[in-house]
């Protein structure tokens, strides 16, 4: 089974990521308004997948409109993820 990851991250960040990966709604868990963060779900082939991204080498083999993801796509980094997790 793929390990899933409950994350929550500032408004503005998950709407970047949402822009350059074009994210579905079903991400989404909830939003907090008070702290203007969003809570969502990845999966770990998704987390991979953003990852990949997180070069910070122009690849030509990356859409040109995600070779600017390095900085909004850290967070997927195995060794970052944990600092956005939700604690339950």
């Amino acid at each position: 089974m793929d390990k899933k990851y409950k994350l929550e991250i500032p408004r503005a960040q998950y709407d970047r990521i949402g822009d350059a990966f074009e994210l579905e709604d079903h991400y989404v868990n909830g939003y907090n308004p008070k702290t203007d963060t969003v809570i969502f779900t990845v999966t770990e082939k998704q987390r991979k997948y953003f990852a990949k991204f997180a070069k910070k080498q122009n690849n030509p083999d990356i859409p040109k409109k995600l070779r600017s993801t390095y900085w909004i796509t850290q967070m997927f980094l195995s060794k970052n993820i944990q600092n956005y997790e939700v604690q339950q």
